[in-house]
């Protein structure tokens, strides 16, 4: 058997998509908010670095510039706000969870397993940027976002686990599809915003209702 030699977007792509698959983990081993926020912050990062790659690698000036307003607005501005928010309720949130960190953790691989396994039953065999373990990547970060929305009952996380979301879905569309039209990049950079203001609207309720962010009190109210 010849072995495959990867070309340097390949590496990139792959380097990445490891990276972003241990990140998203990481973030069930953090219980502080702040945590949380500066994980995100690292795999925003790690997205708008694949973007700027493949904007290079394919002589792509919009998403060079869609990179740098991914790390102007996702990794600089969102962290910052959502810091500000997080000290107007203490200085250090401790997050609550469903079940332990073991098990969490071993629920969310078993689901990184299980994207790995679709994605390799689909004929994706063509493109620069390994396009089986970018769309592993992708569900991986999909599924795993979920399922921290679920056990972590804090707003806070739970916005944090839907901006992963979209980090994971920027990263399949950017390497899967490099000629994604620049003004799409931009909406989906202010759906992110909305959800940050709508979430912080929600966070600033609950703390005036229940001193707390935690989305138990909306169980309470099921009938």
């Amino acid at each position: 058997m010849i072995a495959h030699q990867l070309t340097v977007p390949e590496a990139l792509a792959g380097t990445v998509a490891v990276l972003l698959m241990l990140v998203q983990l990481a973030l069930f081993r953090s219980v502080v908010i702040s945590e949380l926020i500066r994980l995100y912050a690292v795999q925003s990062f790690l997205v708008a670095a694949i973007g700027f790659g493949v904007g290079v690698t394919e002589g792509s000036w919009d998403l060079i510039a869609l990179a740098l307003l991914t790390i102007l607005f996702k990794v600089v501005a969102l962290p910052i706000y959502m810091q500000s928010l997080v000290r107007t309720i203490s200085t250090r949130v401790e997050l609550p969870t469903r079940i332990n960190i073991t098990l969490s953790l071993l629920v969310a691989a078993a689901l990184i397993g299980f994207a790995i396994l679709t994605a390799m039953q689909l004929p994706l065999h063509q493109g620069a940027f390994l396009p089986q373990a970018d769309l592993a990547t992708t569900l991986a970060i999909v599924f795993v976002g979920f399922l921290l929305a679920i056990l972590r009952p804090n707003a806070l996380a739970q916005v944090i686990a839907f901006l992963t979301l979209e980090n994971g879905l920027f990263f399949g569309t950017v390497t899967l599809a490099p000629g994604l039209p620049f003004v799409i990049g931009v909406l989906l950079l202010i759906d992110v915003l909305v959800a940050v203001v709508v979430f912080a609207v929600l966070v600033r309720i609950l703390v005036g209702q229940e001193a707390s962010a935690s989305t138990t009190f909306f169980e309470r109210l099921r009938g």
